[in-house]
């Protein structure tokens, strides 16, 4: 994660939306996902593609905003897929309207698939994500 930049952070606007985001939701997201959001909420990686295990050079957009306010939020992402049945907490988007995200059961980052309602598993934790992402 260290030689990752990030360009187009917004600001969060209250330190404590990710803490009342998890308790809004009854979960708790990894320490290093959080400590992300918090530099760099909204932002988008200078490294950007991703492999999953079942497809290849997927790409990472921006990080969700916690500002309620902001055009693509966490708040949005989550209704979109607690309507199609998903336990999932989104992360992420891509540019395809599909959602990076945090499974709290299983304790990874998997990508969710807007036209069929599935994922596919990314890494094991936040940090191996990060990692893992290259240019194209």
């Amino acid at each position: 994660m260290n030689d990752l930049t990030w360009k187009y952070v917004k600001e969060l606007k209250n330190e404590n939306l990710i803490e009342n985001f998890e308790i809004e939701n009854l979960v708790k997201l990894p320490f290093n996902l959080v400590e992300c959001i918090k530099k760099y909420n909204g932002g988008r990686p200078n490294r950007k593609i991703f492999d999953t295990e079942i497809s290849k050079e997927r790409v990472f957009k921006s990080l969700l905003s916690y500002n309620h306010e902001d055009l693509e939020t966490v708040y949005l992402a989550l209704e979109i897929l607690k309507n199609e049945g998903q336990k999932l907490i989104p992360i992420a988007s891509d540019p395809s309207g599909n959602y990076i995200c945090y499974n709290p059961e299983k304790k990874y980052i998997e990508l969710w698939l807007h036209e069929t309602n599935t994922s596919e598993k990314i890494s094991d934790n936040f940090d191996s994500f990060l990692n893992s992402l290259y240019e194209d």
